[in-house]
């Protein structure tokens, strides 16, 4: 009998900044997560971690490595948190430092499952 992988993380993607009919403020995120439709089912990821992954120009050296410090990555990643609720469609507000780039629009980010509210 072989064990189901776990996931520990749910797909989302951001959707673009938080804004009015004229400005728009880059440190908050909006993000779709996905399989949450309404307003009720934001209450189970506030607060859970955010991780957009991307590739950089150069490699640099990882920071845990200190067992290999020749090992070098272009994998960066930037963290944020779910703030808040967004409308009443299941879209979220993120908060990240620094905040995410505007390239970030339409790619996919990870919702971690922690840390747990349960």
């Amino acid at each position: 009998m072989t064990k189901a992988p776990v996931r520990l993380f749910q797909p989302a993607v951001m959707t673009g900044f938080r804004r009015s009919q004229r400005n728009q403020t880059q440190h908050t995120s909006l993000l779709k997560i996905k399989n949450v439709r309404a307003k009720e089912d934001v209450d189970f990821y506030l607060g859970k971690r955010v991780a957009y992954v991307f590739k950089g120009k150069n490699k640099v050296s990882q920071i845990r490595s200190a067992q290999n410090p020749k090992l070098k990555s272009r994998v960066r990643v930037m963290w944020g948190r779910v703030t808040r609720a967004h409308g009443n469609n299941g879209a979220v507000r993120a908060k990240f430092s620094p905040n995410l780039p505007s390239q970030a629009m339409g790619k996919k980010l990870r919702v971690y499952l922690y840390p747990s509210r349960i």
